[in-house]
């Protein structure tokens, strides 16, 4: 239990070391990006230059690099993640009403994804033939080779939720994965001289197999939900989707620099959330 505990304390310092770090890189971003601190406001001539100071001191533009670091940091603490420029509203607010919208369509698809790779994985183990290795590959290798892009276009067309785009970019990286980790599980020896005594298929493919597949399995769980995440992010800009990934591509489009920082911290923040749970599953139970 203290070995745990310590793991888990661990991993939460790694946590916030890397949110430190992000908040940082992303401050870094908006205070050298081009046109930080541009207001279109500047180009009233009717302003006075009290008005344009007024107008720059909102952006602190007089502070210097670390100060800029410390309030920056100090928002982040607080949970301020500033003021979107283009939407002029708090991104933490934006971020929370976009938030459910991305997460129900990564876990839909993410559940999509797993029941077909894993069928498939399980049909070309259980049933060992060559005409359906080779049509699960090629309709895989067929899925694989479509950028986000296509399978967005695709969607819309096909007027197809964001999450059966996910499923489609999820799926042919899992089924690979799942087909290899199970045929090396199928290769152990004790399976062959299972199957040299006659024991049957299904009974060495849910008790011989499967048992050895679920550590690795497992991990991939972590790996699987961070590619999920990361393409709901082209699939909900081209489709027009009210999620995070909608929020990000306006952000890029109006040079939102605050949003988009604040949106690449949330996504990386989650991302390593994820796969540091991952690993923590799969050392737990090896």
């Amino acid at each position: 239990m203290t070995t745990w505990i310590l793991k888990l304390a661990q991993r939460l310092l790694l946590l916030a070391a890397l949110a430190v770090v992000g908040g940082l890189m992303c401050a870094t971003m908006v205070r050298f990006a081009p046109g930080f601190g541009v207001d279109e406001r500047e180009l009233d001539p009717r302003l006075s230059q009290a008005s344009l100071q007024a107008i720059r001191q909102e952006h602190q533009l007089g502070k210097g690099l670390l100060a800029y670091y410390g309030s920056y940091l100090s928002g982040l603490v607080r949970g301020d993640f500033g003021t979107s420029a283009f939407l002029e509203r708090p991104v933490g607010e934006l971020l929370k009403e976009r938030a459910p919208f991305t997460i129900r369509a990564v876990l839909l698809g993410l559940l999509t994804a797993w029941v077909t790779a894993s069928a498939l994985a399980l049909l070309t183990v259980r049933f060992p033939s060559w005409m359906l290795d080779s049509s699960a590959t090629a309709f895989t290798g067929f899925l694989i080779a479509l950028p986000a892009a296509v399978v967005a276009l695709l969607c819309v067309f096909l007027r197809l939720p964001v999450f059966v785009g996910i499923a489609l970019v999820t799926v042919p990286k899992l089924f690979r994965y799942q087909h290899n980790i199970l045929a090396q599980a199928s290769a152990q020896p004790f399976v062959l001289a299972a199957q040299a005594r006659g024991v049957s298929r299904n009974r060495i493919l849910f008790r011989h197999v499967i048992p050895v597949s679920w550590h690795p399995l497992a991990a991939l769980l972590g790996v699987s939900a961070s590619l999920a995440f990361g393409a709901a992010i082209p699939l909900e800009a081209l489709s027009d989707s009210p999620g995070v990934g909608q929020l990000a591509w306006q952000a890029a489009l109006n040079r939102d620099l605050p949003l988009l920082t604040s949106i690449t911290l949330f996504v990386t923040l989650l991302t390593v959330a994820i796969n540091s749970f991952a690993s923590a599953t799969h050392q737990e139970r090896s």
